[in-house]
């Protein structure tokens, strides 16, 4: 299994506060099969600029990676974070931000109101040869409101990315996405132990419950296309309909 989404570098944003920490999670992850993790702490670029973001991503990796027991681990590491939507996405040198050695991008959108500017700067950054994927998706209102939207972004060649918290919770809404086929990635969006910890292993077991062995396939298949790269085959996807006002 591979986490492509996760708050495990020590002092850089809300996730993990130190080292102490981070072990924690990279224990947690590790005792549930986790083999290879992306390190996607925040990024705004209306607050930080690319040097100091990157200059300090790198001073927490290298940080983590002086525990001795981070390598004992086994784990496959690369870096990424996760970037705030913002139209200035159109100015900015995207390549430190993407998964490493990929093209892959993981952005978050705002949680109130769909953002100006979404549809066409997704279309800039995927004529420009990166590949979105649309962190937690099943927190966005105006997704759920009306999924054809979230749809009509899969069909353009963006990923949507569900969070297995959001699965474990019984979220209608991430559920549905699933059944869907439109949500191709379950990461943890983990950040500490107490309240927000790895489970990507028990919302696998959830989803094997409800859907079958063939969902739980495809979604480490794609899991290990992103992590290395590789595009992810999507299948025909189901577009939402609305039947006697609910979303089918």
């Amino acid at each position: 299994m591979i986490d492509l989404h996760c708050h495990i570098l020590p002092g850089i944003d809300d996730g993990a506060k130190n080292t102490d920490v981070s072990l924690e999670l990279l224990k947690e992850e590790k005792r549930q099969g986790i083999q290879a993790i992306v390190f996607t702490p925040h990024f705004n670029p209306n607050r930080i600029e690319t040097e100091k973001f990157i200059k300090i991503r790198n001073h927490s990796y290298n940080k983590l990676m002086s525990v001795p027991e981070v390598e004992e681990m086994g784990i496959k590491f690369k870096l990424g974070a996760e970037i705030y939507f913002s139209t200035r996405l159109n100015e900015i040198d995207l390549e430190p931000f993407a998964f490493t050695d990929t093209n892959y991008l993981l952005i978050e959108l705002p949680t109130d109101e769909r953002p100006y500017g979404l549809t066409h700067t997704l279309i800039d950054i995927l004529n420009r040869g990166y590949q979105p994927v649309l962190a937690h998706v099943e927190r966005y209102p105006y997704f759920t409101n009306d999924p054809v939207k979230l749809f009509d972004l899969i069909e353009k060649g963006c990923i949507a990315q569900v969070n297995a918290g959001a699965v474990l919770n019984g979220e209608k809404i991430a559920m549905k996405y699933i059944k869907w086929g439109m949500a191709m990635l379950i990461c943890s969006d983990c950040h500490n132990m107490k309240r927000r910890r790895p489970n990507i292993k028990e919302a696998y077991s959830v989803i094997r419950k409800k859907f079958g062995d063939d969902f739980i396939d495809w979604f480490d298949r794609n899991a290990i296309s992103v992590f290395k790269g590789r595009y992810v085959d999507q299948p025909m996807i189901k577009k939402p309909k609305k039947i006697l006002g609910m979303w089918m």
